[in-house]
């Protein structure tokens, strides 16, 4: 284009490849935040299908107490994912996100060690989302 130098149209590529990859890792914050939401309101409403699902049945009905203390355990941090977000806060996002990664590893272990160290398919949901919430790190720290 007349008027417009070969450092202006490099930088609008740049520009929106930063807004590409800032749209892809906001999404997956979004769906990993009310992902997480979803499961804490499960666990207070029907305890035994969230505990089955998490990999660790509830032994006693008198077990649904510790699950409503963990509902709102899972509730907590997805509205301030979500909160940081709005506030537009990326970098946060990503500080947020890469420790709160520790979660679902460690509930990754724990499905484990209740199997007797022996591989469950319920460990697959909290790696991976483990997994997802590192590629939502590395797109917002790229991003930046």
């Amino acid at each position: 284009m007349p008027g417009r130098s070969a450092a202006d149209s490099t930088t609008r590529k740049d520009i929106s490849i930063t807004i590409s990859v800032q749209t892809v890792a906001t999404g997956l914050t979004i769906f990993v935040a009310l992902g997480i939401i979803f499961i804490g309101i499960r666990e207070c409403f029907q305890p035994s299908v969230a505990a089955r699902q998490f990999g660790v049945p509830l032994a006693t009905p008198a077990d649904r107490d510790f699950l409503a203390i963990k509902a709102s355990r899972d509730i907590a941090p997805g509205v301030a994912v979500l909160a940081l977000l709005a506030i537009g806060d990326h970098r946060a996002v990503a500080y947020a996100m890469l420790a709160l990664t520790l979660i679902p590893i460690l509930d990754g272990v724990v499905v484990l060690k209740h199997a007797d160290w022996i591989f469950k398919p319920a460990i697959l949901i909290h790696w991976g989302t483990a997994a997802v919430m590192l590629m939502i790190v590395a797109l917002f720290r790229g991003a930046m």
